[in-house]
């Protein structure tokens, strides 16, 4: 299956050629902002290494394409990859690499079961956000086409997976926005709707979810969002 996507391989190889200070956090706005920083930053610092593999005069090359333009590529090819998990050999194959230390070490970055595998689309999404970290949106919609079924949704399980790595945290609770959007039975969500629900509630990381080490635990009764607030307020 690896061997479909020969020019995804390329483009994902290039992606690693990233200067030092190509990654600021600080960079990051709006209700999906960065929260904590450390593992992305982590991440950073380990694909950095691997661009040493490729021309020096690679990285000119990729400057003059649009860092939209090769994201998206990958979306649309790693989607064709769905429920397929991948290897350490698998992914060295997929990012045309050798297997080495480095390499060992960004795998092992996402694999949280015994086989030793990962999901690949975890990968394109702290990519994506260390890549355009001024951006959020766009890397939740790359996101959403990586993950979304047929109709267009997106289970709240793995709505919590893509929020845990574009924010930096652990654990993400979503039950309080569900219950919020169309009662306590809903598990599915689609881009349109979570955007809408975004621009109503900038906040979103502080009113509306909870997650480890959160510093003020939600009570999931009800989200307080700004127009509920503005109406206690008036009262």
């Amino acid at each position: 299956m690896i061997s479909m996507f020969p020019y995804l391989t390329q483009l994902m190889s290039r992606m690693f050629m990233l200067p030092d200070d190509d990654f600021d956090p600080s960079k990051s706005q709006g209700p999906l902002k960065i929260y904590d920083p450390k593992s992305l930053l982590k991440f950073s610092k380990l694909v950095r290494p691997l661009g040493l593999f490729f021309f020096f005069f690679e990285y000119y090359r990729l400057k003059a394409m649009t860092t939209k333009a090769m994201l998206e590529q990958h979306g649309s090819r790693v989607t064709n990859l769905q429920g397929y998990r991948l290897s350490l050999e698998d992914f060295a194959q997929f990012l045309n690499l050798p297997v080495t230390d480095k390499l060992t070490q960004v795998h092992n970055f996402f694999h949280q079961n015994d086989d030793r595998q990962i999901d690949i689309r975890q990968y394109v999404i702290a990519l994506s956000t260390i890549c355009q970290p001024s951006t959020p949106m766009e890397t939740l919609k790359l996101a959403f086409k990586m993950y979304e079924d047929k109709s267009a949704d997106v289970q709240e399980e793995d709505l919590a997976t893509i929020l845990e790595i574009m924010l930096g945290v652990k654990e993400v609770e979503l039950s309080g926005l569900f219950l919020c959007l169309d009662g306590p039975d809903r598990e599915k969500i689609t881009y349109d709707e979570f955007h809408k629900f975004l621009e109503k509630e900038p906040g979103f990381t502080q009113h509306c979810l909870d997650f480890r080490n959160h510093p003020r635990k939600f009570c999931f009764g009800r989200i307080r969002t700004s127009s509920s607030e503005s109406e206690e307020n008036d009262e």
